[in-house]
């Protein structure tokens, strides 16, 4: 289940399409599960029962609208995707697109499409560019007619020579491209890494990102530079931007084993350990003997030791300000020196890879701490790691996996309630993600491994966190039930005089303020008073209960305390300017007067 490969098949005719369901995606899971090489690197880690029987196919169809498609559903967690994508023209524009977002292993494609910019050989272009842009993909065409003379006959599948046993070849020869795949070493080492990593996943958000990933790492993984004429050049740099408990090292970790530079090691260094220059610069580039004090001998730093490897700069919000300077000039020219003998340049070798958490980090860069030079040269090459509450399939994948895992390794075997599984996807897991199910799973089965082999509710509850716990019990509505869920009644049935006084005085307001013609700012007013206004009562209301026990804050103290909040969330005045749409000098002449009253 850790490595999840991709493959696509595409065609002008749903009517091909379709007929690959289920009989080839059967006969598919069939030959993966007998095929040493696929079968390890699919179940690397899995336990005995999942790694038992056919390898499970998700079936996706694109392009087309398909019953047969949507009715076959395999029984999750899938270990391979199947595309059936329907390309009209030969434009390959929808190909494109999902190859980029997924990790492919192979793409199938009928040789010639209706009305196509390519002649009779749209497919075979097609195949042969995917190779191109990514190496690691294999390629076959599937076609009723003849191989084209300079295409490789292992490669090539005749549509319907096959008689009944055309899914049965088809199959075959899908099987064979994804174990060429293996053989590329990037691929297998980025396939084994996610299994030995334990990052279990389903979701095609989590895919996207380890695809990405692993086009950076082909992109800038490699440890021998090119010749240039300067002797400076900055080093290749990735950021991997994600929440606590998002899984950021091991990505890092698998970017490493994808790149080429997996022979040489991976270097970590824990940006909260490195609290000054001094230290930074020590631990990072290394000192010489008397550099300051207990300095007893040379030591080489943590670039030198990353050689030509991996060098991960973890938790970089954390890195003081002053730190940032001496990081991005080192990031930029490629150069250093050892402490106390800075006179001495050195050619740093490694790749960077810097991990960031997203909260803290969207602060510093809101707050104008961290100069925007460094800024520009960290997030060129950007990653983002989606939260787990955004991935509700990782969440049930997750939760299975490590309640198997954890029962086995206590000698058990549990299973976990499917109206369990509902309310842990439900759950926001604000607080550490992946690391806070984790907890949560494992507090659970080391409480009851004795006398259930069935998780339920009741035996979770007890261990989520209050604010979890209150979504569990509360689940939030759908976008469905939220757009046409009624806003709160107003206070009273038919409009009093001062009611129809203030929305015509909120309706100058708007016109003076806003600029708005009279009509336009009616109906403005009529739909803040009637729709959003009452959706936000409730909530300010709470808010002006600060205090437990003592009367509610007073509106103008309330309205100053929420200035005071905006401008800081915002970073301060000048980036609050714009949000707020009060000048930035106004804003600092009133922090001004309220600090001096």
């Amino acid at each position: 289940m850790p490595w999840i490969p991709h493959v696509m098949i595409l065609d002008d005719d749903p009517r091909v399409l379709e007929s690959l369901v289920p009989g080839f995606v059967m006969e598919l899971g069939r030959g993966l599960s007998q095929s040493r090489e696929v079968a390890a690197a699919l179940r690397r880690g899995a336990s005995r029962d999942d790694a038992r029987g056919p390898v499970r196919v998700r079936v996706s169809a694109h392009g087309f609208e398909s019953d047969r498609v949507r009715s076959y559903a395999a029984r999750p967690p899938f270990e391979v995707h199947l595309h059936l994508v329907r390309e009209r023209g030969g434009t390959f524009d929808l190909a494109r697109r999902l190859l980029n977002q997924q990790p492919f292993a192979a793409v199938v494609s009928d040789q010639r499409f209706s009305d196509d910019a390519g002649g009779q050989r749209a497919g075979q272009y097609f195949v042969a560019e995917a190779a191109r842009i990514h190496p690691e993909v294999q390629g076959l065409l599937y076609s009723a007619y003849p191989r084209p003379d300079d295409f490789p006959a292992d490669r090539f599948i005749r549509k319907g020579a096959g008689g009944p046993k055309g899914a049965d070849d088809l199959a075959e020869q899908v099987v064979r491209a994804i174990e060429r795949h293996l053989a590329d070493h990037s691929a297998r080492a980025f396939a084994a890494a996610i299994g030995d990593r334990g990052l279990v996943y389903q979701s095609d958000a989590f895919g996207e990102v380890l695809a990405q990933l692993f086009d950076l790492a082909r992109l800038i993984g490699s440890g021998d530079a090119p010749p240039s004429a300067r002797s400076r050049r900055p080093l290749p740099c990735l950021l991997i931007d994600g929440e606590s408990g998002t899984g950021k090292r091991g990505l890092a970790e698998v970017f490493h084993a994808a790149s080429d530079r997996r022979s040489a090691p991976l270097v970590v260094a824990s940006c909260s350990e490195l609290t000054n220059e001094t230290l930074l610069r020590s631990i990072l580039f290394g000192h010489k003997r008397g550099a300051f004090t207990d300095a007893r001998e040379d030591r080489p730093g943590l670039v030198t030791a990353a050689g030509k490897g991996v060098l991960l700069l973890d938790d970089v919000h954390r890195l003081p300000a002053p730190c940032s300077a001496i990081l991005h000039s080192f990031l930029e020219d490629g150069e250093y020196g050892r402490l106390g003998e800075e006179e001495v340049r050195r050619r740093a070798e490694c790749a960077v890879v810097l991990t960031v958490e997203t909260g803290p980090w969207r602060e510093r860069r809101q707050s104008g701490e961290l100069p925007v030079a460094f800024l520009a040269r960290v997030e060129r090459l950007l990653v983002t790691v989606p939260p787990l509450r955004d991935r509700p399939d990782d969440i049930e994948a997750q939760a299975r996996w490590l309640t198997r895992t954890l029962s086995a390794e206590l000698g058990a075997d549990i299973a976990l309630d499917d109206d369990a599984v509902s309310r842990l996807r439900g759950l926001p897991f604000d607080e550490s993600n992946s690391r806070e199910l984790r907890n949560l799973i494992e507090r659970a089965v080391y409480r009851h491994y004795r006398e259930a082999d069935l998780l339920c509710w009741e035996h979770l509850a007890p261990f989520v966190s209050p604010i979890d716990r209150t979504a569990a019990l509360s689940p939030p509505a759908s976008p469905v039930d939220r757009k046409i869920a009624a806003p709160p009644p107003s206070p009273a049935s038919a409009p009093n005089d001062w009611q129809r006084r203030l929305r015509a005085l909120a309706a100058k307001i708007l016109a003076k303020g806003a600029d708005l013609p009279p009509e336009e700012a009616r109906l403005a007013a009529d739909a803040l008073f009637d729709e959003i206004f009452p959706l936000a009562w409730d909530a300010i209301q709470a808010s002006r209960h600060a205090q437990a026990g003592r009367p509610p804050l007073p509106l103008p103290l309330w309205e100053d305390l929420w200035r005071c909040f905006a401008v800081s969330w915002l970073g301060g005045p000048s980036p609050a300017e714009k949000e707020l749409g009060i000048p930035a000098n106004t804003l600092r002449q009133w922090i001004n007067d309220r600090e001096s009253r």
